[in-house]
């Protein structure tokens, strides 16, 4: 569910993916797709993972600037090297942004000429059925985090949400207006000054600590305020889930209503006619006769057979008259 495979997107990709041979637009989707997810991809796919390795290997191409790029930076201190430096930023980016456009005109394309052969690729049912549920609880979220419906987040709510982007707005302005860590560079040693084996000493000045106070505050009552609307959220949800099963019919509660039975503890002749007592001519059973059909509580259906002379199914569901 996490690589969204059913989504359009990766349809596409996997319509490329599940070709024959290694082809450029194999390369391209290997290179220049979102690494964890078209990595898991081609797993869940069970593709070859010779074919996958030989058609990544142009992806070299794009992490050289970058490693280069880290090599320039450790050498900084030195004359030349921070032109060299930013030189190798600029390729990096060349070729981050390459890929990505590869990438993306390889997935347009393919969407475009073989849209039939995609949309008839078979969907993951499982996976369908949780991002229904993840979409539901995402409305449900809305719904409950939204601040203009009626009574939806109280007060003590919004005020823990305030005083989180409070304080994350007083760490911002601190940093702006007063002096608050000690500059430092890659090529510094984490035991030579300004570090010397502390990382605390990067912290100077008079707002250091408080903007790192700020910071813990406005992440301490943010998360506090995302657990808290997590919660409702799911509860929210589950009363939808009781609702809807109720409106099926799905667990609705019933009750029999027992009758009191005249005949009960005598013998069958010294009643058989005996009336109905006034607080039971109230109700009338649904089935008098000699095998009469009840319902029980749990839905199931089951015959209760009546005797003869009995007047009143004492189990028998009955309703007002």
């Amino acid at each position: 569910a996490a690589c969204q495979v059913n989504s359009p997107f990766i349809l596409a990709a996997k319509f490329v993916l599940e070709q024959p041979g290694i082809t450029f637009d194999k390369a391209m989707v290997l290179c220049g797709g979102p690494d964890w997810p078209t990595s898991v991809f081609t797993g869940i796919l069970r593709l070859s993972c010779v074919q996958m390795l030989i058609g990544s290997i142009p992806v070299v191409a794009v992490i050289l600037p970058c490693v280069l790029l880290g090599a320039a930076l450790t050498q900084s201190h030195r004359p030349g090297w921070e032109a060299i430096g930013t030189l190798f930023t600029l390729l990096s980016l060349g070729g981050q942004l390459g890929v990505s456009i590869g990438f993306a005109v390889v997935i347009d394309r393919a969407s475009i000429v073989h849209a039939a052969a995609i949309s008839a690729l078979p969907r993951d049912d499982a996976v369908a059925a949780l991002d229904e549920e993840r979409a539901t609880f995402a409305q449900a979220w809305r719904d409950c985090s939204d601040w203009r419906a009626p009574g939806s987040v109280p007060f003590l709510a919004r005020a823990v949400l305030v005083v989180s982007a409070a304080a994350s707005l007083l760490a911002c302005q601190i940093t702006v207006l007063v002096p608050c860590f000690v500059r430092v560079a890659v090529s510094d040693r984490f035991d030579e000054p300004p570090i010397v084996g502390n990382p605390l000493n990067m912290v100077s000045g008079v707002g250091g600590y408080p903007v790192l106070g700020c910071g813990a505050l406005s992440l301490g009552t943010f998360a506090a305020y995302r657990h808290w609307l997590a919660r409702l959220t799911k509860e929210h949800v589950q009363n939808e889930k009781e609702q809807e099963q109720y409106g099926r019919g799905i667990g609705r509660p019933t009750e029999p209503c027992r009758v009191e039975d005249p005949c009960e503890g005598e013998s069958p002749p010294s009643c058989a006619s005996a009336p109905l007592s006034s607080a039971n001519q109230s109700v009338k059973p649904k089935d008098e006769s000699a095998h009469a059909h009840a319902y029980i509580a749990d839905g199931l259906e089951a015959a209760h057979v009546v005797d003869a002379h009995a007047s009143v199914d004492p189990l028998a569901y009955c309703e007002p008259t």
